[in-house]
């Protein structure tokens, strides 16, 4: 069975709607699902390259159970790029764990209030529960930036070893008949 639209008449709508006003309520009842905070999507990718060594494993190492692959410190480019990896990713955890906290919170201030609160309780009971991401978020803060100290300590501490030192030549006596 087919349905012909028939144009409105008289701004009447007579049942039929329009693909755009459908739209239109659709994004509206988003907008205003969302409690008129906006969060624009974020997309942190850590990209990690490792050089490949013989037989196909990287660097040597075999698969673990770490996220960051197995601790191997052979080396000051060891100690280096786990440090930078590390960073990079708790950098990652702390924007999506603060992301996380935002939107949490959004969602609870919007949440139907119990029986005897007004809306500002309603609200600070979110911002309760949400701190807690808010301090997660803080923490994987905390360890990016221990991540980079590490790496510098390493630096101050192992100096003389990790600068190549000047080597004098050698000094050989030629034979002589």
């Amino acid at each position: 069975m087919a349905t012909r639209n028939v144009p409105p008449q008289n701004g009447a709508n007579n049942g039929n709607s329009s693909k755009f006003a459908n739209a239109g309520a659709a994004a509206g009842g988003f907008v205003g699902a969302m409690g008129g905070s906006f969060v624009p999507p974020v997309t942190v990718n850590v990209n990690r390259t490792t050089n490949k060594g013989v037989g196909g494993q990287s660097g040597g190492r075999k698969s673990s159970q770490f996220v960051l692959g197995e601790p191997e410190f052979n080396n000051a480019d060891d100690v280096r790029n786990y440090c930078n990896y590390l960073r990079a990713l708790m950098i990652q955890a702390a924007i999506e764990l603060a992301m996380a906290a935002k939107i949490l919170e959004a969602r609870l201030g919007q949440a139907q209030a119990l029986p005897g609160d007004n809306p500002v309780q309603t609200r600070m009971r979110a911002k309760k529960v949400a701190w807690k991401l808010k301090r997660a978020s803080d923490g994987a803060t905390a360890a990016a930036k221990n991540a980079v100290a590490a790496y510098g300590a390493f630096q101050r501490e192992y100096a003389d070893l990790i600068r190549p030192r000047p080597q004098r030549a050698a000094t050989t006596n030629p034979f002589k008949f």
